[in-house]
């Protein structure tokens, strides 16, 4: 499902952490698949480290890289983070926000993306045990919605 994509994880706190450790060990992407951003250096080089993904303090190389978007940011930095990936999303790529406090539409009129998918999950997706309420907009494909799914 996920063989030739590249998720990018624009934010890397507890909830990016937990997914990213769930997708590398249900083996649901290698971790070479996976770049994540974050402003600190030193966060970044533990997620190296620990789990052999890139990295990146970069938001928008990490939006230009990824086929698949997952914006992890905290709500009171979302006005700081938009600017660096507005323009950078393909029409083909899938945004997904685990971001609280901001509705579908604010983050699809500001990234100026059609197929968003907004989704809350929690931290047991770390260990394939979460459950997770998500959302799209109309423009996200049957496909796009079960990689979604699988992500979450």
């Amino acid at each position: 499902m996920f063989a030739d994509n590249t998720l990018a994880f624009i934010g890397s706190g507890i909830m990016a952490e937990a997914m990213i450790r769930g997708l590398i060990n249900q083996k649901l992407v290698d971790p070479k698949q996976i770049i994540s951003s974050d402003p600190r250096a030193d966060r970044a080089q533990e997620l190296q480290a620990q789990y052999g993904i890139q990295v990146t303090s970069d938001n928008t190389e990490a939006a230009e890289k990824g086929d698949i978007i997952i914006l992890a940011v905290k709500p009171q930095v979302l006005s700081k983070v938009m600017p660096d990936i507005r323009g950078h999303l393909r029409r083909r790529n899938l945004l997904l926000s685990i971001l609280a406090g901001a509705p579908i539409k604010t983050i699809a009129d500001g990234l100026a993306h059609a197929a968003v998918v907004r989704a809350m999950p929690n931290t047991p997706a770390q260990i394939g045990k979460g459950i997770t309420v998500w959302t799209s907009t109309p423009e996200v494909s049957e496909e796009q919605k079960r990689q979604a799914q699988a992500i979450l």
